[in-house]
């Protein structure tokens, strides 16, 4: 082993060596080198994240809520002429913000070349300051760094009147929930925020809903005492279905103004209200839902009623708008939580053609039901015969239909090739065929015959669920030993278990009639001629034994595989 090892290092350093002679520069050609090729410059990257106004402020509010001052003066323009500690005036703007921000920081733009009318280019306002009787505009500037390309401060004019509003923030008396407040709440924090704005938030949660329900008794009160004058049935709003979403909106709402009220730390209102947007949306979807299915209800009972079909239509288009709502919500929600919607269905725009490529059966199933639901082919409720299953159609969804067999199996038929085959809806019929044939002795004589026929038809004809006109009774063929008739009538109903008995009371008549005439219905048979036969006859017998035995004796006799010996 160590031998092949030291075998191929030889081998290996003798290919080096040959190569590296082979293309050593005595033997490159002598023509000039192209020049090589420029770099390309490369874009800074901002550490920070200061490239947007939303991402800049974000991040100025992030390191102040770690209390990282000297990263948070990063995000302030300095202001020029002035000698003054950067760090100080973010711890000093932060305590403004807290309390004394009026602006939301989650609908700045995240935008890099964002504008905003009235200011000069790359200027944006975030919001304002406002303390005692001073107000000072929040704004972001874009400006050229060295080292991190194009970047948002928060400009130098801002920084300049933070001491100002800082001051004037110190200079106010303190409110009265301040001074009834214990101390033991406001001075103890937890995450950024007092014992006491905890204690009021989750103080705000019951108190929302309380004020939701009283809110909706009020506005109820009107309905009920108008019913109860008029001594008719009330029922309440919170029993009602469209009740439950519009408390829940009412009660975020409410709850957004007291968390307003509270005053956490800006960055927890933020995320804290990007949720609430969340929730709020969810809301409102699940309102219109609700909506859309009392309209859709209200559709299928008219059209139940009015028997003008239709109802599986509905029905998808009511899944349709459920599934389209969804969709809506749930893009709303990444709207809200930040992320960039538009790239996102840009990129689903592409991935749902690979998945409409890879999903052709699903998509044929789709289009194969609603041309099923167009045609008015099927609807839910119906007896159909699919193949060679009958059964009633319990559901008509967007990728299959769900039949109910008469041994109560449950049959599942893709639409795509439900769309495809023929099946038969036995549902709309007005009449159904009772096709009968049996067959008489061969024995019947003519006359008995037709007198079987004769009051077939007249049964048919009297029958009062047989439709007139239409039924005929006819001998068709000999078959044996049988004379066949065969029954052709139609029985004036569409439904199968009244049919089944229609037909049972022909039969029966039938067999009444056969019996009153005289004549049987014909069994299997098989038929036997006798005859006397007088076997073998015994003069002939001994005549040729008397020839056989000359010819043998003669040799001219010849059997089968003997060879012949003689002349004939």
């Amino acid at each position: 082993m160590h031998f092949r090892t030291y075998i191929l290092d030889i081998a290996l350093a003798i290919f080096i060596l040959v190569g590296s002679v082979a293309h050593s520069p005595a033997q490159l050609p002598t023509s000039a080198a192209p020049p090589p090729a420029k770099a390309e410059p490369t874009i800074p990257v901002d550490p920070l994240r200061r490239d947007t106004p939303h991402s800049a402020m974000m991040g100025f509010l992030k390191c102040t809520e770690r209390e990282d001052y000297e990263t948070a003066a990063r995000y302030l323009q300095p202001t020029p002429g002035r000698k003054t500690t950067l760090a100080q005036r973010a711890k000093e703007l932060d305590a403004l913000l807290r309390t004394r921000f009026k602006g939301s920081v989650g609908l700045l733009s995240d935008d890099a070349n964002a504008t905003e009318p009235g200011l000069p280019p790359g200027q944006i306002r975030a919001g304002v300051l406002k303390a005692g009787g001073m107000t000072a505009d929040l704004i972001l500037l874009r400006m050229d760094d060295p080292n991190s390309g194009k970047i948002w401060l928060i400009s130098n004019e801002t920084v300049a009147n933070i001491p100002k509003l800082y001051a004037e923030m110190d200079s106010e008396e303190a409110t009265l929930a301040d001074r009834i407040m214990p101390a033991t709440l406001t001075d103890r924090r937890r995450l950024g925020m007092s014992l006491a704005q905890w204690l009021g938030w989750l103080l705000s949660i019951p108190i929302s809903w309380l004020l939701a329900w009283l809110l909706a008794f009020l506005l109820s009160s009107p309905g009920r005492i108008a019913k109860k004058i008029r001594k008719l049935p009330f029922r309440p709003a919170r029993t009602m279905p469209l009740g439950k979403p519009l408390r829940c909106i009412v009660a975020i709402l409410i709850h957004s103004i007291f968390v307003q009220l509270v005053r956490p730390p800006l960055l927890y209102r933020v995320y804290y209200f990007r949720f609430m947007e969340i929730l709020l949306l969810a809301c409102f979807a699940w309102l219109v839902t609700l909506i859309a299915d009392r309209g859709f209800e209200r559709a299928l009972n008219r059209m139940r009623t009015q028997h003008k079909g239709g109802e599986s239509i509905l029905v998808l288009m009511r899944r349709l708008t459920r599934i389209l709502l969804l969709i809506i919500a749930f893009v709303g929600a990444l709207a809200l939580s930040g992320f960039d919607v538009k790239t996102m269905l840009a990129g689903l725009g592409i991935g749902g053609l690979a998945i409409a490529l890879a999903a052709q059966k699903t998509l044929e199933n789709l289009v194969g039901g609603v041309s099923l639901l167009m045609d008015k082919a099927v609807h839910v409720g119906d007896f159909c015969q699919v193949g060679d299953e009958v059964g009633t159609v319990e559901d008509i969804g967007l990728r299959s239909l769900k039949l109910r067999t008469a041994d109560q199996n449950l049959l599942v038929v893709p639409n795509g090739l439900l769309a495809q085959m023929q099946f038969k809806n036995m549902t709309g019929r007005s009449k159904l065929l009772i096709s009968q044939k049996f067959s008489l002795r061969i024995e019947t004589p003519a006359e008995q015959l037709r007198f079987v026929l004769d009051r077939v038809q007249s049964m048919l004809d009297q029958h009062p669920a047989i439709e007139p006109r239409t039924s005929r009774v006819r001998v068709t063929n000999f078959a044996g030993a049988t004379f066949e008739v065969e029954l052709f009538a139609y029985g004036k109903t569409g439904d199968w278990t009244q049919f089944t008995a229609i037909r049972q009371d022909v039969i029966l008549k039938i067999a009444e009639i056969v019996e009153v005439s005289g004549t049987r219905f014909a069994a299997p048979t098989h038929l036997m001629y006798l005859s006397r036969d007088r076997g073998v006859d015994a003069e002939k017998a001994k005549d040729i034994l008397r020839r056989v035995k000359e010819l043998r004796a003669s040799n001219k006799f010849r059997f089968p595989g003997e060879a012949r010996t003689g002349t004939e």
